[in-house]
């Protein structure tokens, strides 16, 4: 068999001997295809260069794996370039524009002194930028190939490193600690830096460093003495590996220091990540919702190693050799993870936990118990020092209990924070109040392009919910992701995170089985890695110091951003007052809740959790706590003496509050709250088994969710929920029914042209709050006219979700159906053509970026008419799509709502005649629904 290299050079000196014929025949096919396609009435768009015309032609074969065909993607082609601009803005699946492959992706150098140049061999490489694409397909293999279920994991092939990877690339500007610990960047080093990688080194506000007054207040932030002290507490020269070491760093960031600008902490963030980052226990991979896997990763004492440095890619390639076409191979991941998903090893890597159960979202409603609000801690600790003795415990349940261990230790008042924000990052923009310590980054874009931030958000929620669903675990939309559900199935555009609550009972099985893993969601449907991080003192369920309010964290690990998990029990916090109604509901009594308090017989033997299951510290109260510090002042220091005066005072304000059971001891308190099942989470929201259960099956973008049995009450307690489901302000925000999304009102006035200010646009004549189907085709092409691009994508993408979330509006309220013809209805919509072909609201953040910088490149060889050309052509094409949606929905005649038997295809039930009309003439009193909870 020839070698590829004595292949390729037996095809060179083919050429050659008939270049003259292939010369002409190409002229020739050039020629025909000009004159083809003018005839048909196209026309240039390259602004001189015929060249594009040729590319159908003159681009390689398409990349085929078996019987997968994937299509090329070339900038020179109109075609392409039309496919990117609709996919990049309103395609939000999981699939990849292009191909991704060895020599031409990987081996292939994108940037510094040798940007362009094609490696030999994947040995040569200094540095890559971690593809999705790369690493599922490397890892995967090497799991399946060794019939091994662990792996020696490096943080540098999942979160992204493609800042430090422009540092790695520099081979004559030389960047030390001191660079990376001033406060804004020196303008020097970085335009040397710059210019070696021939690109910016961030971008997110980039433009600020040309600002000589801006510029000059950042740098004074911090004196040289500071500068000095910050290099010598948190980085360190890397003697040992640096001089040109692959994927080494000239400095490394040994201790995190949050006071910099966020571009600069972007950099320290993520050198410490790479050095110091711990280790997660293991990998879960999601199949969609159905099912979870659990990879485990080798525990090491030595450094962590990427797949290069593992030899695993060196691996991939030797035994896919005979699939290298021209010297190139291509990386096919979802291939990849079908195999994997149908090899006999991966079903011992199945997650199925014993007390769960996966079938929970197969039915309408859900029934909670009082039992899911208890735990006891001693008898799981008995049981798993009972495991250990008998048989041994896994990783993941080792640490499981060393953490109920120290839980059960350590008082209330003296827990030190476990969560750690990015707050002290010197930008406001940073948002870092809500962003992840170890993880905040920039991404692409992220501060200053909402697209992005939305995408992350999006894809987090949608993986947790199907991380949930494929293992069984109970949660639901609590507090603001719950009341922006309520309008059109998404959360409100200006919440920068999630809320979600569970059952005390379940906070321990994503404890046991889940902390410290890194959820990976089906590459199939999307790109998403996640940290799941739960606090150390789970078993403390009151309020304490206040410095541990949330229990768990799903994080982005590649830009901080998180969602908030906390949990609900039975604790000796004092109920608030608005739950009072909820006791005397549960008594069937006139009495009111300090009526049944005062004629409640407590019963001083009954088993007091909180103390019961606690030692040394832990069972003190916080009056008992401060009476022992105060006596014994030189066993504690000034950190834990501050947090047990605060918790003191915390105390002191609790008993001069307004709750029934201000008066009563944290035992009784504990007591009457297990008593008539009133919960609440450490920060101090309460909840009664009656407002939960049975929670509620829906939709919440685009995927299966749970919310409580009475929303209405829930957000009451916290907020004041209009009662019209119809046009609303707040705070600068507009909601408008007939288009199921909030607008800036700035913007709305803008596109309506309510001012009469643009005029090239035709003005609204109906008002805001009685719009007409006529109105919406106005609307849409005004949005685009006024260049809100990013607006219109997000309104057409959600579409399916904000319809679905609409008929179960109008089921769910109308006062003619009985509960059961409800639940039958929900039913139905819930299992029917709509919910089975639900897209995401939003795109993949990595996709979301990759199709970004494609697009930057063809912003580079496309004039501006050209550009607004192709977008006018798509966005046209999906203002009728959205329209053709928009009449089906008013004339109550949508196609996805006329559900048909599968076996005949004749129609089982049309739901388009179900339920309220909210946009028929009665709409201005029917759509007064939020009143109160209906049954249904």
């Amino acid at each position: 068999m020839l070698s590829v290299r004595r292949f390729s050079m037996y095809v060179l000196r083919s050429l050659r001997l008939h270049l003259k014929k292939i010369v002409v025949t190409l002229l020739a096919v050039q020629l025909l295809f000009i004159t083809t396609y003018v005839l048909n009435g196209h026309s240039l768009i390259m602004d001189g260069s015929w060249r594009s015309f040729t590319a159908p032609f003159l681009q390689p074969l398409t990349p085929t794996t078996k019987n997968h065909t994937y299509p090329v993607f070339d900038l020179k082609s109109t075609d392409s370039i039309t496919r990117l601009y609709e996919k990049m803005n309103f395609d939000t699946s999981g699939e990849w524009i292009d191909t991704y492959t060895l020599k031409n992706d990987l081996l292939t150098m994108k940037m510094g002194p040798d940007k362009g140049r094609v490696l030999d061999s994947v040995d040569d490489l200094r540095y890559y930028n971690n593809d999705p694409r790369l690493i599922w397909s490397v890892v995967l293999d090497h799991l399946l190939a060794s019939d091994s279920n662990e792996y020696d994991f490096s943080w540098y092939d999942w979160a992204s490193f493609e800042s430090l990877n422009k540092l790695i690339a520099l081979k004559d500007t030389n960047v030390s600690c001191q660079f990376v610990c001033e406060n804004a960047f020196d303008k020097d080093v970085l335009e040397s830096v710059e210019k070696e990688i021939q690109e910016p080194l961030f971008i997110t506000n980039r433009n600020k460093y040309d600002e000589e007054v801006w510029y000059n207040r950042e740098r004074k932030m911090l004196n040289s003495n500071s500068v000095t002290q910050i290099v010598h507490d948190h980085c360190k020269d890397n003697d040992v590996y640096y001089k040109g070491a692959p994927f080494e760093l000239p400095f490394i960031i040994s201790e995190l220091y949050g006071k910099m600008r966020p571009e600069v902490y972007d950099l320290h963030a993520k050198n410490h990540l790479l050095y110091f980052g711990a280790t997660p226990l293991s990998l879960t991979v999601l199949d969609s919702d159905k099912e979870a896997y659990r990879i485990n990763l080798k525990e090491s004492d030595s450094s962590q190693s990427n797949i290069v440095q593992s030899k695993m890619l060196q691996g991939y390639i030797q035994r896919h050799t005979n699939e290298m076409q021209n010297g190139d191979l291509l990386f096919n991941h979802t291939l990849t993870f079908e195999k994997f998903l149908h090899h006999k090893s991966t079903e011992k890597r199945k997650l199925d936990i014993e007390g769960l159960d996966k079938t929970i979202f197969s039915k309408e409603y859900l029934d909670l118990s009082p039992s899911d609000f208890h735990f006891d801690a001693k008898t799981k600790i008995g049981e798993l020092e009972a495991k250990l003795r008998s048989e041994g415990l896994s990783l993941h349940d080792t640490r499981y209990l060393q953490s109920l261990k120290t839980s059960i230790r350590t008082a209330p008042a003296l827990q030190g924070k476990y969560f750690a924000e990015a707050s002290e990052v010197a930008d406001a923009s940073a948002d870092g109040h809500h962003r992840d310590k170890r993880f905040l980054s920039l991404g692409y874009n992220l501060l200053n392009d909402p697209q992005e931030f939305e995408a992350r958000l999006s894809s987090m929620i949608r993986t947790f919910q199907k991380f949930t669903k494929a293992n069984g675990l109970i949660s639901w939309l609590s507090h603001g992701t719950l009341y922006g559900y309520l309008y059109n199935g998404l959360k409100f555009p200006w919440d920068v995170d999630h809320d979600l609550q569970m059952p005390i009972k379940h906070l321990h099985y994503l404890s046991q089985y889940f902390n410290q893993s890194l959820i990976l969601e089906d590459p199939r449907e999307g790109n998403g890695r996640y940290l799941l991080d739960v606090g150390s003192s789970i078993t403390v369920r009151t309020h304490g110091n206040g410095e541990n309010n949330i229990d768990a964290r799903f994080i982005d690990i590649d830009s901080g951003i998180y969602i908030d998990i906390t949990g609900l029990s039975v604790s000796s916090d004092a109920a608030r007052k608005y739950m009072a109604k909820f006791v005397e509901e549960e008594e069937s009594s006139d009495k009111d809740f300090s009526t049944l308090i005062e004629d409640y017989n407590f019963d001083e033997n009954e088993k007091f959790d909180e103390v019961d299951d606690c030692e040394d510290f832990a069972k003190y109260t916080v009056y008992e706590l401060r009476e022992w510090v105060n006596s014994h002042p030189d066993d504690f220091d000034k950190s834990e003496k501050d947090l047990v005066t605060k918790a003191y005072k915390k105390e002191l304000v609790m008993s001069k509050s307004d709750s029934p059971e201000r008066d009563l001891t944290p035992k009784q308190r504990y007591l009457l709250n297990k008593k008539y099942n009133l919960f609440n989470c450490r920060n101090k929201h309460f909840s009664s088994l009656s407002i939960l259960s049975p929670l509620r099956n829906t939709m919440f973008n685009g995927v299966p969710a749970f919310i409580p049995n009475k929303p209405i009450t829930a957000l009451n307690n916290e907020y004041v929920v209009p009662p019209r489901y119809g046009f609303l302000t707040f705070q600068g925000k507009v909601y408008l029914p007939e288009l199921r999304y909030w607008f800036l009102f700035p913007d709305v006035k803008k596109f309506a042209n309510l001012q009469s200010r643009e005029p090239k646009i035709t003005r609204l004549e109906n008002p805001l709050n009685d719009l007409k189907f006529s109105d919406i085709n106005l609307l849409l092409t005004n949005i685009i006219k006024c260049d809100f691009h990013s607006v219109f994508a997000s309104l057409f993408n959600s579409l399916n979700s904000t319809v679905y979330r609409l008929k179960e509006l109008e089921i769910q309220y109308d006062p003619d159906l009985s509960e059961e013809e409800k639940r039958s209805l929900l039913k139905t919509l819930r299992n029917g053509g709509l919910s089975k072909n639900m897209k995401s609201p939003e795109k993949d953040p990595i996709i979301y970026i990759h199709e970004r910088k494609l697009w930057g490149k063809v912003k580079k060889i496309l004039n501006a008419a050209n550009i607004y050309n192709i977008a006018s052509q798509v966005e046209n094409k999906k203002i009728e799509e959205f329209v053709k949606v928009s009449k089906d929905l008013f004339e109550r005649n949508l196609e996805e709502f006329n559900i048909l038997d599968s076996d005949n295809g004749k129609t089982v039930i049309d739901l388009n005649s179900k339920g309220l009309n909210l946009f028929g003439d009665n709409k201005k009193t029917s759509n007064v629904i939020f009143g109160s909870d209906e049954k249904y």
